[in-house]
């Protein structure tokens, strides 16, 4: 009778792997099955609270980063009504410090489980192994360097392990919040997002046309707020856009990290989203019907091949302007090096005001906002593809026409055909497309029918996005 064989024992950079890999499905996961309630914005998520930024009970901490973005969707998805955090020794230690409180974890419930980094610094060997150094050793390599001694170099990792938490409201018993958080009314809400976008110095002025960010001029294009059906799908577009915005090389500079093409173009939307979806579900603002899911989805697939660390590094980035909004929120001024120091801000605020009365842009209270709107001046419709291709054809720079690419789903679909790669320059890949649209145009007219466009439900209007 054959024994089986002992498992092999797991390495640190294998459980790192591992760990990292289970992390990032849970949360792409988690980020799509979310996308997929966005446009319903009448209940639009589980919670029937604004989540608030998750930090641990006994440090009084806010988590960051990815195990920020984690918690805030697992708060989302499973409705807990509290922002507080803890391992379960954290817990016990709350236990010994209340003895005549009943508190026990809720039977069958489960912990989270988030990523603690470590970095490991070694030198490796003539014989290739890895020597790992302790913090006196790389202090005492740092000062034979200084000396102009020969040593080693030394090199750095950094490792993931996990830990698990649970939410405050999965323990029973658990002794209230000391200090209720107050809860902004859709009146301070909306003044909230307002001082956000103008202390960013980011100009917005507003005009007849669609929404949209153009980096050219680094000014956010709004429609009139009576435009839209109701005021608070003005606000969730507005930081859409301000979202873009930040990405501009005076401020978290994305693109000047990437090829400027129509692949990296998609991805800052499909983090734009992210950021609307978070920054929604915190402000209890909507998704805007722009079909969110669908466009996350196909980005996703057609972009990565359903890499799912897509997905994750999407709500990474969108969760660094997430913290900045809230440190924003909470009086402080943000970390990020390019923001504003709050001296300005009054300054900043008025300047954005002074564009808002030049243009006549008025910011009404939500019930004037929407018998502001008129039955004979309706929220723009989506382009047909002929109003689309007009557009392309009209417009006289790269980044615009790449926009129409990116909000007409098959004008997507017709540039990726012809760039499977997508990886050549935006100015390329316009001018290919041009050549096609025109024999598109020409074989539609021939064959005198109307454009067949992507079928979104019986009378629903046609997806696009939100640039």
């Amino acid at each position: 009778m054959s024994q089986e064989q002992p498992l092999e024992k797991k390495n640190r950079f294998q459980i790192s792997r591992e760990v990292q890999e289970d992390f990032v499905n849970s949360v792409a996961e988690s980020m799509l099955a979310l996308a997929e309630t966005a446009g319903e914005w009448q209940k639009p998520w589980t919670s029937d609270q604004p989540v608030g930024m998750p930090f641990c009970t006994t440090t009084g901490r806010p988590y960051g980063g990815a195990n920020m973005v984690k918690l805030m969707l697992t708060n989302i998805v499973k409705g807990y009504g509290d922002d507080r955090w803890m391992t379960f020794k954290q817990f016990q230690q709350i236990q010994a410090e209340h003895p005549a409180r009943d508190m026990k974890v809720k039977k069958g419930t489960k912990g989270v489980k988030l990523l603690r980094p470590e970095e490991i610094a070694f030198i490796v060997g003539e014989d290739g192994k890895w020597q790992y150094l302790s913090e006196q050793q790389i202090k005492e390599f740092a000062a034979k360097k200084e000396q102009g001694q020969e040593v080693p170099d030394v090199q750095r990792l950094t490792l993931f392990y996990p830990f698990t938490v649970f939410n405050a409201a999965q323990i029973e018993g658990f002794p209230p919040k000391e200090q209720q958080t107050h809860a902004m009314t859709t009146i301070e809400r909306n003044d909230f997002v307002e001082r956000f976008i103008a202390c960013t110095g980011i100009p917005v002025e507003h005009h007849g046309g669609t929404a949209f960010y153009e980096p050219g001029s680094d000014v956010v294009k709004m429609p009139f707020p009576e435009r839209f059906t109701v005021p608070e799908e003005y606000y969730a577009t507005k930081l859409h856009e301000t979202y873009h915005a930040t990405g501009h090389a005076k401020r978290e500079n994305r693109k000047e990290k990437q090829p400027y093409d129509i692949k990296n173009m998609a991805f800052e939307e499909m983090r734009a989203e992210m950021f609307s979806m978070l920054a929604g579900a915190k402000l209890n603002l909507p998704m805007p019907q722009s079909n969110s899911a669908a466009y996350i989805s196909h980005w996703n697939q057609r972009f990565s091949g359903g890499d799912s660390k897509a997905v994750f590094h999407a709500a990474a980035e969108a969760a660094k302007v997430l913290t900045i909004m809230h440190q924003f929120e909470m009086g402080e001024q943000p970390k990020a090096a390019w923001f504003p120091s709050s001296e300005t801000w009054p300054a900043l605020i008025e300047e954005q005001a002074q564009r808002d009365a030049v243009t006549g842009a008025h910011m009404a209270a939500p019930a004037q906002a929407v018998a502001a709107r008129s039955t004979n001046d309706p929220r723009p419709a989506p382009l047909s593809f002929e109003k689309s291709a007009e557009a392309f054809q009209a417009a006289d720079d790269p980044v615009s026409k790449a926009r129409i690419i990116l909000q007409n789903p098959e004008f997507l679909e017709m540039a990726l055909k012809q760039d499977a790669e997508t990886a050549r320059s935006l100015a390329s890949l316009c001018d290919s497309f041009a050549q096609t649209l025109s024999m598109e145009l020409d074989e539609k007219n021939r064959m005198g029918a109307a454009p067949s466009l992507p079928a979104t439900g019986t009378n629903a209007p046609v997806a696009r996005m939100r640039m």
